[in-house]
């Protein structure tokens, strides 16, 4: 049964690469410094896919896909965050108190606004973080997710006001 599930999951993997791979690496290159960065992260996309227990419920493997290369590079952005931080803390002894306190608050910030987030539907989630981190416009989403850049509107419309209200309770 295992076997079988890995296959699958092999075979959903190699379809994605085979027909969104280059579109997936340029998708990342714009956004990373390097395409030597942009083919790891792309190549840590499919590793999280094949990792997934349950790729049945899968229902639309392409905006999946992008869903989990922007997580890869939301945890990718955190982790340059840290390192430069780190290297600013190193060399910075006056107010390293302060960047260790600013760090933190921001760590808290990012895990809250992602517990939110995770709230909405996948549809949601994909607009609004395809919009406020990948700077996409309303017609790039919607022909990226195949949705309307009416629809786009509505889910960003909703998702915006979901995560700002959340948000306020937590103040």
């Amino acid at each position: 049964m295992e076997q079988n599930a890995r296959e699958d999951a092999a075979g959903l993997v190699e379809w994605l690469a085979q027909d969104y791979g280059r579109e997936l690496v340029h998708f990342i290159t714009r956004r990373v410094r390097t395409t030597s960065d942009a083919q790891d992260l792309a190549q840590e996309t499919y590793v999280r896919l094949i990792r997934l227990q349950r790729k049945d419920l899968i229902r639309e493997p392409r905006s999946y896909l992008y869903r989990v290369a922007l997580n890869v590079l939301f945890d990718y952005a955190a982790q340059r965050k840290a390192e430069l931080t780190a290297l600013r803390w190193l060399g910075n002894t006056g107010d390293s108190e302060q960047v260790i306190e600013d760090d933190v608050e921001t760590g808290e910030l990012r895990r809250r606004l992602e517990a939110v987030i995770q709230e909405l539907s996948p549809k949601c989630q994909a607009v609004l973080i395809l919009h406020r981190q990948a700077g996409m416009t309303y017609e790039e989403i919607a022909r990226r997710l195949e949705i309307s850049a009416n629809m786009v509107k509505k889910y960003l419309a909703k998702g915006l006001k979901h995560c700002r209200g959340r948000l306020r309770e937590w103040r």
